[in-house]
């Protein structure tokens, strides 16, 4: 990978940031449905197309490769500094190499079963590199503000348990925002997953029929929730979760989004 000595542009903090999310989109996609890695592939296209000092160029990842590895050659965090992947060589040559495997599977006509799988974890890995490598692009890679999960799923007062529980399900989550408003204050509380499931094992079926409310009530157990700004740097914002998933939330204690240590690895 030292003899790529193409020019690139390096993108502004905003779209470094908005790339990066669109990869981390992907990556969360791929994690729902295995065989779903096109997304991915095209978010790496996109950063491809983002830093490539062409006015015009032939579609194709293939097209795109010298502009990646120089990408990663100059910011990742890594780079540079004489440090190596564990039993797969050169760091360089590792993404090298991944990414080379991504534009193979790109072209081959196999993007069903097993060959698609084994793809969509290749893609997921140079995915993973970009993101790194964006991030410390951007500037911003100390600030809660570049890791909030914006897209919010979260549970309402008025909901069924059953929903709640559906969306946990469907999304993976250990854990679910939900704002508890009284005479005194609003308070964020988090729905757990462990504290649902003893919940309705006590109680039985029927009560996926009852709305959060109700069951907070009845003796449904939340936690309060940790509250972060998205001005907290990293450091300050893990000390304050103490390893759970915190809300991010503005002087208005208006929701903004949802970061966990898992974001902030």
């Amino acid at each position: 990978m030292r003899e790529c000595k193409v020019k690139i542009k390096k993108p502004k903090e905003e779209e470094c940031l908005e790339l990066r999310k669109r990869l981390q989109k992907a990556r969360y996609q791929v994690l729902e449905d295995g065989e779903n890695w096109l997304g991915i592939a095209q978010a790496i296209e996109a950063v491809g197309k983002a830093i490539a000092k062409k006015d015009k160029y032939k579609s194709g990842l293939g097209n795109l490769k010298k502009e990646l590895q120089q990408l990663v050659k100059k910011c990742h965090p890594t780079t540079g500094q004489g440090q190596y992947e564990a039993e797969e060589g050169p760091f360089e040559t590792t993404f090298k190499n991944l990414l080379e495997e991504v534009k193979e599977a790109r072209n081959d006509e196999a993007h069903t079963g097993v060959a698609a799988r084994s793809a969509a974890r290749i893609a997921v890995v140079v995915g993973i590199y970009l993101e790194d490598t964006l991030m410390a692009a951007s500037g911003a890679d100390k600030d809660v503000k570049a890791y909030i999960q914006e897209e919010v799923v979260r549970a309402y007062t008025w909901q069924r348990l059953g929903e709640c529980r559906r969306l946990m399900l469907t999304h993976s989550f250990s854990y679910l925002p939900v704002q508890i408003k009284n005479e005194i204050k609003n308070e964020w509380k988090m729905l757990s997953d462990a504290d649902l499931a003893e919940y309705l094992v006590v109680k039985g079926p029927d009560a996926r029929k009852e709305t959060v409310e109700e069951a907070i009530k009845n003796g449904l157990n939340s936690e309060d929730a940790v509250e972060v700004k998205p001005t907290y740097c990293k450091r300050k914002a893990l000390k304050e979760m103490e390893g759970k998933a915190a809300v991010v939330i503005n002087e208005k204690k208006e929701l903004l989004g949802i970061v966990t240590p898992f974001d902030l690895l």
